[in-house]
């Protein structure tokens, strides 16, 4: 309530938390807020407020005030470049905190690691007490054993390796850096020892109550992920007061200024708006909408309205999702229910029978599902699995180099899925039931495919055989291995999958430079089937 600056009742309070797309259970004084994923500024209570504040209309957007000051400067030294090679930082002068604030800071800190941050392994973020702190800082790798500093909450102080060994982070976190030889480690000018990213910070440079400048960092290995990180808890510490001091990144051959809170603007149209929420708005309609959601806006002509997205915002990617918003700011409790044109009785369709089907089949012989995305990248496509060129639906825009083209196959992805997970106890068996784009003749088609992979040390090929003839048994399939070859796979030890007279995939064992290509040191077995080949599924599986 102070930081929305009105008092509401719990009533209201559910109300307005529906309408900016959270759910609440409320105990006593406490309020637990269910958020989307796609909405990481309502991680915590500043951000909450913030969206009430806008949609209530009290005080102005969202702005900051800059630290007069020069940039922090943050020199990153190459030995970082094989481990751990990206940092984004910045700091906030001025903050006022309490321990709620404190409490919300770290909530929020833990809930980014969590999601954008893939647990730590795409994103870290530590939080120090400025005062405490003498630039410039230097963002280095380090032997363990050279790495000596009290961890945070502990008393003693431990080397580098010591700190994976014996702290409760280090025990959490400690197999995203362990394999390397050296350690990465942000320290000030004077050797003092601010963290060891990704696992824990220091205890000389911990946050409490009469803190009143914040610096916040954030490593990890793509910069999107850590520059969104960065942005939600700089914007959400200021709401706390204070201003913004930027970092100067220096590394070797270029300098970044951050956090990077680069304009962004999209537009929407009166008459798509129209279209997709069936409302007669206006663009008046509309702009006084999107300023409830909290965007800048202005208008192009009498059709257009451009809106400028806030900082925080990382999930405004196309005109829907302004759409969204302004459907959210109208209320769907205003939108009067129809009833639709056609009357029909649902059932599951075929494709949706048959995956069941397959799926049960797939966990009764001691697989784990898992599900990967259908965006990929050439360098997971083909030249990880050691695969010939070939053409992808490439994405026109995209926001990352990991998300380039439509996977036109399952079995890289669940590779790299087990590459992720080489922690896990061993033997691993996991599969996939999905969709890929091929190309054909030039034009894409989009297919449902399995994908099995088995990893342990004494997997091998009369496994991954035994598991196909036993799924098309119970399919009603006559299942006939053929002579294969591919460089996915070891020569001699591969095979095609023939079904009913229709070759519909390969299996074998994978090749070991593939294995080596993936980071996995356990032999592996796999196999893909194409399912939309199989003709005779559809009638089976139909009714």
């Amino acid at each position: 309530m102070s930081l929305i600056g009105k008092d509401l009742s719990v009533s209201e309070l559910e109300d307005l938390l529906t309408a900016v797309k959270c759910e609440l259970e409320t105990s006593n004084e406490e309020v637990v807020v269910e958020v989307t994923s796609d909405r990481p500024d309502l991680f915590s209570a500043e951000g909450v407020s913030r969206a009430i504040r806008n949609y209530l209309g009290i005080g102005s957007l969202y702005s900051f005030g800059k630290y007069p000051a020069l940039p922090i400067d943050l020199i990153v030294s190459e030995s970082v470049s094989s481990i751990r090679p990206l940092i984004v930082s910045a700091a906030v002068r001025g903050v006022s905190l309490n321990n709620e604030a404190l409490r919300q800071l770290m909530q929020l800190q833990e809930k980014l690691h969590n999601t954008y941050g893939s647990n730590r392994r795409k994103a870290s973020i530590g939080v120090y007490d400025l005062d405490k702190i003498l630039p410039p800082i230097v963002y280095e790798a380090r032997p363990p054993e050279e790495i000596r500093f009290t961890p945070l909450e502990h008393t003693a102080e431990l080397d580098g390796r010591e700190i994976l060994e014996l702290t409760p982070k280090g025990k959490e976190y400690g197999n995203i850096i362990s394999k390397s030889q050296n350690y990465p480690v942000l320290i000030d000018s004077r050797g003092k020892v601010l963290s060891m990213p990704p696992i824990i910070n220091s205890e000389d440079t911990k946050v409490s109550e009469t803190t009143t400048n914040l610096f916040i960092d954030v490593t990890g290995l793509e910069m999107r992920p850590i520059s969104i990180c960065l942005n939600i808890m700089i914007t959400s510490a200021l709401e706390r007061g204070g201003s913004l001091q930027y970092v100067d990144v220096r590394y070797k051959d270029r300098r970044l200024r951050t956090p990077i809170f680069a304009e962004h603007f999209q537009e929407v149209s009166l008459s798509k708006a129209r279209e997709v929420l069936g409302l007669d708005l206006s663009i008046s309609d509309i702009t006084s909408l999107l300023k409830r959601m909290g965007y800048w806006t202005e208008t192009i002509g009498d059709e257009v309205v451009r809106a400028k997205i806030p900082p925080y915002r990382v999930d405004i990617l196309h005109e829907v999702d302004l759409i969204e918003d302004i459907m959210m700011a109208y209320g769907l409790n205003r939108v009067q229910p129809t009833f639709p044109r056609v009357h029909t009785i649902g059932k599951p369709l075929t494709g949706s029978r048959l995956r069941a089907r397959i799926r049960d089949l797939m966990i009764g012989m001691g697989f784990v599902e898992v599900t990967t995305y259908v965006l990929s990248n050439c360098e997971m496509m083909v030249n990880k699995p050691q695969l010939p060129k070939r053409p992808f639906v490439e994405v026109v825009k995209p926001v990352s180099s990991e998300y380039t083209v439509l996977r036109d196959r399952l079995l890289p992805k669940l590779l790299d899925f087990m590459s992720a997970n080489i922690h896990v106890e061993y033997p691993q068996k996991i599969f996939e039931y999905g969709s890929v784009v091929v190309i054909e003749n030039g034009t894409p088609k989009m297919s449902n495919h399995l994908g099995v992979v088995a990893s342990g040390d004494r997997v091998g090929f009369e496994e991954i055989q035994a598991v196909a003839f036993s799924l098309f048994k119970n399919l009603s399939g006559n299942v006939e291995l053929t002579k294969a070859s591919s460089t996915l796979f070891i020569d001699g030890r591969i095979a095609s999958i023939c079904v009913n007279g229709t070759e519909i995939g390969i299996l074998g064992e994978v090749h070991p430079q593939v294995l080596v290509n993936f980071a996995l040191s356990n032999p592996a077995v796999a196999m893909e089937i194409d399912f939309s080949k199989l003709v005779y599924l559809e009638s089976l599986f139909r009714g």
